[in-house]
């Protein structure tokens, strides 16, 4: 059976169009390097484990360091505030991923493009901005909700075949939605997600500069 023409691009952002993956986990050191109660070995067991938000981060990090309840709440909203800054400049400082903006502009006249992410939608937003992207989007979705979540709304809102949709993403989140929502997906090797234990039969691409002719 012939599978239907792709309609619809669903980008996942870190470590698919910017690579920030690993300076996401440096920021987490740096947030913390003025508190002499947080050491690098705690900040490195609280990233192995926890996949939440940046909220969750900092405040496992403050519990296990010790820090008093009472003060927590309002750490919390520092340190994720300093880690949004440190991500922010060193995402504009880094840019996009080599030729992600030529292949935006490729894809965009063909399709239509969505980023759908787990960062924060308000951080989300702020990097597109910045990076002068958010024009190729018919959508910029990120947390809360979910990714799946956004996805079904995605899919819902342009009124196509699931098969119509891929998700592109270097995560298992993203194709755990892609998945769910019976879509589409192609897998970034990024580094983030060892791909080689899947048997689904998704291309793995080292970059979306291969995007193009699995697009079919």
């Amino acid at each position: 059976m012939v599978r239907p023409m792709i309609k619809v691009v669903v980008f996942d952002f870190d470590g698919t169009l910017v690579d920030s993956n690993h300076f996401k986990g440096n920021a987490w050191y740096a947030v913390f390097t003025d508190d002499p109660k947080i050491s690098p070995p705690i900040v490195a067991d609280v990233l192995s484990c926890n996949v939440g938000t940046r909220f969750d981060i900092a405040r496992d990090i403050l519990v296990r360091s010790g820090t008093p309840a009472s003060e927590i709440n309002l750490l919390v909203e520092k340190y994720a505030a300093r880690f949004d800054e440190l991500v922010q400049k060193a995402i504009a400082d880094r840019g996009l991923i080599l030729d992600a903006r030529k292949v935006l502009d490729a894809l965009s006249l063909q399709h239509c493009l969505y980023l759908n992410s787990g960062t924060p939608e308000s951080a989300l937003l702020v990097s597109v901005e910045r990076l002068g992207i958010k024009s190729y989007f018919k959508g910029v979705y990120g947390t809360p909700p979910t990714k799946e979540e956004n996805l079904r709304g995605i899919i819902g809102r342009e009124g196509v075949d699931t098969r119509e949709v891929v998700v592109v993403g270097d995560g298992e989140g993203d194709w755990r939605a892609a998945q769910e929502c019976g879509a589409r997906f192609i897998a970034i090797a990024s580094g983030f997600h060892d791909w080689s234990s899947y048997t689904e039969g998704f291309p793995v691409i080292s970059g979306i500069h291969e995007i193009e002719k699995y697009l079919t």
